[in-house]
Parts: C-alpha cells; sequence; structure tokens
C-alpha cells in the first residue's frame, strides 16, 4: 500500500472522510489523527488566560497554596 497525509480544511472534512469510508475496505486502511495543539500553543493560551488578572505572581502562587492547604486541614478535621 501506499501511503499519503493530507492537510483538510474542516469545511470539507466530513465529505472527504465519507468518500474514503466508502471505497472497499481491502483496498484503504483509515487512520485519522487528532488534531494536536503544540506545547507552545498550550503554555501561550495559558498564559492569554492569567495575562492581566495576577498583578504580583507570587502573591498570587502563596494564596493558591494557602486555600489548597485550608482544603486538606478541613479534610482532615472530619
Amino acid at each position: 500500500m501506499q501511503q499519503i497525509t493530507i492537510n483538510i480544511n474542516p469545511s470539507i472534512y466530513e465529505p472527504i472522510m465519507f468518500f474514503l469510508q466508502n471505497l472497499p475496505k481491502n483496498l484503504i486502511d483509515i487512520q485519522p489523527q487528532p488534531k494536536k495543539i503544540s506545547t507552545t500553543t498550550k503554555s501561550t493560551l495559558a498564559f492569554g488566560i492569567l495575562k492581566g488578572k495576577i498583578k504580583d505572581p507570587m502573591q498570587w502562587q502563596r494564596e493558591i497554596r494557602e486555600e489548597s492547604d485550608r482544603d486538606i486541614y478541613m479534610d482532615f478535621k472530619r
């Protein structure tokens, strides 16, 4: 068998997949690959969510830890 990789615009993905899935199974092996978000994109997205909302990162981290510690302590008290 020959192998190809194609990048398909989302607007025509369904019709292309429909066509490929209707070809004889002994002539084609479809292995769709899920779209992956690069780690750079992930970190950029995470930064974008918090950008401008945290004035002092160290203080924010301290508050998150204190909140987590308080929740853990309350769980032990029960």
